[in-house]
């Protein structure tokens, strides 16, 4: 099906969503029982079984900045370790390939309660999503990482600001490659505009982070802009370094 096809009925699918859930109770993405619409996804018995960081904080802000191994960026926080075949996994999984954009407003919001919480410091400048390049975002209907801002904003009262760093070509799936691979793969593949010499403190906001190697790329462009800047990175899911 040719590319302009799949991003319509991508868009159509997304509007027919919210209409539907609306209407109509949904069901939880791991164990397929009805839950109510308010959960956008996922039951209480389910949501008790997902790995949330908030007592792992300090290892994932850790584990995270190693990583990236940039001195700009200050800070890391995650919702919960992402794990395949988990509760997680269908979460991830619906938010990016199942056109559930509400999943990323929710698990925005539980990220902006557990940092409120963890009584954090969030005084930003902006949130910035990391970008998809636009054919991806097309096909997809929007960029899963916009509405987890979204989410994130709702709670704490930080703008988004998402056209200040640019995808500028497709790369290939980083799921099964090295971590030398994955920074080869994303290397010069992100462009950010001048506006960010302005800004002090800023968010950086992606899905999960594995290696850090996509994250650490788009903060090597903003620091080259901005040598005085400091970055802290908020995801949904962290990878368990085994």
């Amino acid at each position: 099906m040719p590319t302009s096809f799949q991003g319509f009925f991508s868009q159509l699918k997304i509007a027919f969503d919210a209409v539907f859930g609306l209407l109509f109770t949904q069901k939880c993405v791991s164990c397929d029982k009805e839950t109510i619409t308010k959960s956008r996804g996922v039951c209480f018995a389910c949501a008790t079984k997902i790995n949330w960081t908030k007592p792992f904080s300090k290892e994932v802000n850790s584990q995270i900045l190693q990583g990236i191994n940039l001195s700009n960026v200050k800070e890391a926080h995650g919702l919960f370790y992402y794990s395949k075949e988990g509760v997680e996994q269908a979460l991830i999984h619906r938010l990016k390939y199942r056109g559930s954009w509400k999943t990323g407003l929710f698990l925005g919001e539980k990220l902006g309660v557990s940092i409120i919480e963890l009584k954090r410091d969030t005084k930003l400048d902006c949130l910035i999503p990391i970008p998809l390049f636009h054919r991806k975002k097309f096909d997809r209907g929007y960029n899963q990482a916009y509405y987890i801002s979204k989410g994130l904003s709702s709670i704490t009262g930080i703008p988004i600001k998402k056209n200040l760093v640019r995808k500028r070509k497709q790369t290939q799936t980083q799921t099964k490659l090295t971590r030398e691979k994955r920074r080869m793969n994303v290397k010069n593949t992100f462009v950010v505009s001048e506006e960010l010499k302005k800004l002090k403190t800023i968010g950086l906001i992606d899905d999960v982070v594995t290696t850090g190697s996509t994250l650490r790329e788009v903060c090597k462009e903003i620091i080259n802009v901005n040598g005085t800047i400091k970055i802290i990175i908020f995801t949904i899911g962290v990878a368990r370094i085994e």
